[in-house]
């Protein structure tokens, strides 16, 4: 197939949280509008999070088409990616470059939103950041979030 076109977001702001169930983030949401229903979309979803004690605590964070969820686990209650760390002391790791590729078929050719949702075991989350952010390249980097979607002719 032809590329046909190419959209892209990148968060770079700072995000935070304390839900207990799935939310999306605020800034990591794109539309695509497909030329052909037999398009593909090629999406790249790219999320970078911290918490704000991985004392045996847990995330997992989602890519979704509106209100489909794609690229996750068909059993139990999927996702696309996460963590799930013990580590004593209650540190405040930041874990970027946790990234899922996914070739969707929307078959439409009416505006289509993709995005990203995430979820934690009841501890206080952040996008970009670590809890601590100091905002220095040695300790705590502020890094960036992304969506790319490439459509993709038949």
């Amino acid at each position: 197939g032809k590329v046909l076109q190419v959209v892209q977001t990148i968060k770079v702001d700072t995000f935070s949280s304390t839900s207990g169930g799935w939310i999306d983030v605020t800034g990591l949401s794109l539309a695509i509008t497909p030329s052909a229903t037999s398009s593909k979309v090629y999406g790249i979803f790219s999320i970078a999070m911290g918490l704000s004690d991985f004392n045996g605590l847990n995330y997992s964070w989602k890519s979704v088409r509106g209100s489909t969820d794609i690229g996750i686990s068909n059993t139990g209650n999927g996702s696309s990616g996460g963590g799930n760390l013990y580590l004593s002391g209650g540190s405040y790791p930041h874990l970027f470059g946790n990234t899922k590729a996914v070739l969707d078929s929307p078959s439409t050719t009416s505006a289509t939103t993709y995005k990203i949702q995430i979820i934690s075991s009841g501890s206080a989350y952040y996008i970009n950041r670590s809890k601590n952010d100091r905002d220095t390249a040695q300790y705590d980097p502020r890094t960036a979030s992304s969506i790319t979607l490439i459509e993709i002719g038949a």
